[in-house]
């Protein structure tokens, strides 16, 4: 099982998501940024590089929320959510098609990469969410 963070990144009430490229094992497909942690890497240390690897953000870890996992029959993930708060930075997309912030109601209206939509199917993440959103 291959162990993948992904950022919930929130600002002034909006949350930023990812559309993969056409070239990944998920085209054009959206997500919570993210990736793999390495061997010796913690949680919080990935999120945050992979964010500056992936967006040129800087962020901070607010919170975990509850993983999932999922079989893409390629590979078995196991998704960890990290709640992050936006520090500084100029975004840049190196690795994905487009970004967007969404308010809370406009997250089930795209075609999600299957463990990021089973994070949001997650009761008890999307009750946090909503906390974290003021909603």
């Amino acid at each position: 099982m291959i162990e993948v963070t992904c950022a919930i990144i929130i600002n002034q009430g909006k949350i930023l998501i990812a559309q993969k490229n056409e070239n990944s094992d998920h085209p054009l497909q959206w997500e919570f940024p993210g990736g793999k942690i390495k061997s010796g890497e913690s949680e919080k240390e990935c999120i945050v590089r992979e964010i500056k690897e992936e967006l040129n953000l800087n962020v901070e870890v607010v919170e975990a929320l509850a993983p999932v996992q999922h079989d893409y029959n390629i590979k078995i993930i196991r998704l960890i959510p990290l709640v992050c708060s936006l520090v500084s930075g100029d975004l840049k997309l190196n690795e994905h098609n487009a970004v967007k912030w969404l308010e809370f109601e406009e997250l089930n209206e795209l075609d999600w990469a299957e463990a990021d939509r089973r994070l949001l199917l997650k009761k008890e993440n999307l009750h946090w969410l909503k906390e974290y959103l003021g909603k």
